[in-house]
């Protein structure tokens, strides 16, 4: 049917719900209804190869947030497959859905040296206390909501659709279920491109390790715009010491810089002019001339200019879905010991992802990963699959694709160098788009 939504309606979306069985071993109990959003191809029948299926990550992304990445496919791949992607059992539109159990960035202190050990133990009892609210409200659903359960469902769209083989495209978490759904179906894969891998062979614990890489983001960035790295430097020292006042009564911290730049630094259509205009205003908003100030600090209040009012690396569907993923937690002890190891990496980020990953299960620990995720290495390695990656990705380290490469040896990688958290249809570089549509058209 028509899409509800007017944008997605106007690119020619077409949207339908898919019920699903809550748990697979009970087909006549309670069902979930998933939110499936479709752009058809535009290319003849004798054209068409089929379906590409699309995740954005997260874990605790709809995919209907990101349905518009079918629009910026190249046109040879938009000929040959109608391009879907859906909203993963309790997120986005999909039915029954969360609520209520996003929570707020890390308390870290506006000023001064950052305790960090302190900031974990807060975050430790903050998320206790979201993460066992949300669980109070919806442990059925959110005991059915692992990586597992979305390889299954996506296994039932592709059926539903019509295909012999899944094509599937994932990004970042994306990846995971494109893994999962080959060591569990891998006699069913056509072709599978796994884009941002998160290491397929790591524990919870390991997963700590992406929090170095917006620092790494972060210094390729500086390298590309080596002008911006006083400014940044002198905001920074300044906003350590005594924040800004803005007009509107509220702060400006250091955090508010950190934050927004770190989400958009592997944006390379973004990042160059998002960036620098950030970097700059705070700049001007420190240390410009008096009409400078004045503009920069109302500049300043936009909502895109400040730290995110929830944190979508903690609680929610993150949670959800990894807590769910991974049996083995580290306890509150051995994530004061690894948190020390990612603040010396990352002096400038590492903490704040860091408290996040590490914490990430507290309050689960009456809620045991009911069907935990599949881990490397697989039995069946005889997978088509294309790996790319960035050198200096801002979320998912490159080891972690080269740890993908090894669970796969079948697979090829692609990598290129920049920051970019995402290539396909992202990175600019026609080498890589090229052989990605390449790849999936034969």
């Amino acid at each position: 049917e028509v899409c509800q939504n007017e944008t997605l309606a106007s690119y020619g979306y077409e949207c339908a719900s898919f019920n699903r069985p809550l748990r697979r071993s009970d087909l006549g109990g309670p069902k979930v209804e998933l939110a499936v959003f479709r752009l058809p191809a535009t290319g003849s029948a004798q054209e068409r190869i089929g379906t590409l299926f699309f995740n954005p990550g997260g874990p605790g992304q709809p995919g209907g947030g990101s349905a518009t990445k079918g629009m910026l496919l190249p046109s040879e791949v938009r000929r040959a497959f109608d391009f879907v992607t859906w909203d993963p059992r309790g997120l986005g539109q999909s039915k029954p859905a969360l609520t209520d159990c996003a929570v707020a960035m890390p308390r870290r202190p506006a000023i001064g040296r950052v305790d960090w050990q302190q900031v974990l133990s807060q975050r430790q009892r903050d998320l206790t206390e979201r993460n066992r609210d949300c669980i109070a409200r919806h442990r059925t659903l959110i005991q059915q909501m692992g990586t597992v359960e979305a390889a299954h469902d996506l296994e039932a769209l592709r059926q539903a659709v019509g295909d012999d083989r899944l094509n599937f495209w994932g990004i970042s978490y994306g990846t995971v279920i494109g893994s999962t759904y080959a060591a569990l179906f891998p006699g069913r894969v056509r072709a599978l491109v796994l884009d941002g891998s998160v290491d397929p062979w790591s524990d919870l614990s390991g997963l700590r390790r992406s929090a170095t890489a917006p620092d790494d983001a972060i210094r390729f960035f500086l390298q590309l715009h080596p002008d911006l790295k006083s400014p940044l430097q002198r905001s920074l020292a300044s906003l350590a010491q005594a924040p800004l006042k803005l007009p509107d009564g509220s702060t400006y911290t250091r955090w508010d810089l950190l934050d927004p730049l770190v989400n958009y630094v592997f944006i390379s259509r973004l990042s160059g002019t998002y960036g620098r205009t950030l970097i700059e205003t705070v700049h001007k908003a420190l240390f410009g001339t008096p009409a400078e100030r004045t503009a920069a600090l109302k500049t300043l209040q936009h909502p895109l200019l400040r730290s995110p009012g929830h944190d979508s690396n903690a609680a929610a569907g993150f949670a959800a879905v990894t807590c769910q993923d991974f049996p083995q937690r580290p306890s509150p002890k051995q994530q004061s010991a690894l948190l020390g190891d990612l603040t010396r990496q990352a002096p400038l980020y590492g903490g704040t992802l860091g408290v996040n990953f590490l914490a990430l299960c507290s309050g689960y620990e009456d809620l045991k990963a009911n069907s935990p995720v599949p881990r490397a290495p697989f039995l069946e390695r005889d997978v088509s699959g294309l790996i790319s990656g960035t050198r200096w990705d801002a979320a998912t380290p490159w080891v972690w694709s080269t740890a993908m490469a090894r669970a796969f040896p079948s697979m090829r990688t692609l990598q290129v160098v920049g920051n970019e958290h995402g290539t396909y249809t992202n990175v600019q570089s026609s080498c890589l788009e090229k052989a990605i549509s390449r790849y999936l058209l034969t």
